[in-house]
């Protein structure tokens, strides 16, 4: 049976996971199960069972120290170990396991080293050994995997806005970091979307070339929902200016803001024009039943203080609401913290 590219791919990045699934990020969640059915297999015992022990110990005594090192660090005494093992969740349990495994993997090394087994038994420790991994195959798919994806999907959570507390004021005029925040983070543009969104492309060309290719306008993201209908996102950084100078008794767009309307509906007026080719080149197909445009730039915090200034950014963001949905980062942020439960 053949194996296409992509499936190929898929189980090549599901082996380059198991070897430190701590990497693991929302993307990968497809990949997960194949990673810790790979990590947990031990199917090479059947090939050279003292090779595998070996390796097993090795792996086990590493994972143990590593352990010891990240909860005691340098203070190695007795009541140390003692008040961890009190303190630290999960301690006591991982110590308990990893100090049997080390016990038992010397005991099965020295079985084989002493009573050399035949190929008759080597076999049936292969058999199973086999059937037990495919029974946790099973299992791992059926309710721990789940379990794991909430978790790494929660940790990816509350990394991304740890990003945005922390790097607000840092990277606040640097478009090219948010550019590539928010395309490591497809959470938090889905719920700008209003839910799950499949990422199309990052930086998609929507004039006469194909959809990746150089010299035509682009939108920075293209997404689409679950009726293929595509959505363009432009971004600014979040030192974006809201608003410009006072004209009289309010507040006109600043010229950030008109410009970056103005480029999404230009993107959004060359996709429709070139549709038929760009639906061609694309590898996902979409469509431009109803496309909407999105512009996610400026900090409504800057502007929070002063009544007027909300009052003319919001009559007018709602105007063109219909054509372009402007959102500032802060709002976006904490759209995503509130749908995820999260104190933001």
């Amino acid at each position: 049976m053949e194996i296409s590219d992509e499936r190929l791919q898929e189980i090549i990045e599901s082996l380059e996971l198991a070897r430190d699934m701590r990497k693991a990020r929302p993307a990968d969640a497809d990949k997960i199960a194949i990673a810790l059915s790979h990590k947990l297999s031990h199917d090479d015992f059947g090939c050279d069972p003292k090779a595998c022990a070996e390796f097993l110990l090795e792996k086990v005594t590493l994972a143990r120290n590593e352990r010891l090192s990240e909860v005691l660090g340098t203070e190695r005494s007795r009541q140390n170990f003692i008040n961890k093992i009190e303190t630290t969740p999960g301690f006591k349990f991982f110590i308990d396991i990893s100090t049997r495994a080390i016990k038992e993997l010397e005991f099965l090394l020295e079985y084989i080293e002493d009573d050399k087994p035949d190929e008759f038994a080597v076999e049936f420790a292969s058999f199973t050994l086999s059937a037990i991994d495919l029974a946790n195959a099973v299992l791992i798919n059926g309710d721990v995997l789940p379990l794991i994806q909430r978790g790494v999907y929660a940790s990816d959570i509350a990394s991304a806005l740890e990003t945005w507390r922390s790097k607000r004021a840092i990277e606040g005029a640097n478009e090219s970091f948010w550019h590539a925040e928010l395309a490591s983070r497809r959470g938090v543009l889905e719920r700008l979307l209003g839910g799950h969104a499949l990422l199309l492309q990052d930086e998609f060309h929507v004039g006469t070339t194909n959809s990746s290719g150089k010299g035509s306008k682009r939108a920075d993201f293209a997404f689409i929902n679950k009726a293929n209908n595509i959505s363009l996102i432009e971004i600014k950084s979040p030192d974006t200016k809201l608003l410009g100078a006072r004209y009289r008794d309010t507040f006109p767009l600043s010229k950030d803001i008109s410009g970056g309307i103005s480029q999404a509906l230009i993107q959004r007026s060359e996709l429709m024009m070139n549709f038929y080719q760009k639906r061609a080149d694309s590898e996902v197909p979409f469509e431009v039943f109803a496309p909407r445009c999105y512009l996610i730039a400026g900090d409504l915090s800057s502007i929070a203080s002063d009544k007027s200034k909300l009052r003319a950014f919001e009559v007018q963001r709602q105007a063109v609401s219909s054509h372009v949905t402007i959102m500032t980062f802060d709002e976006l942020y904490a759209q995503f913290s509130s749908f995820n439960q999260l104190d933001f």
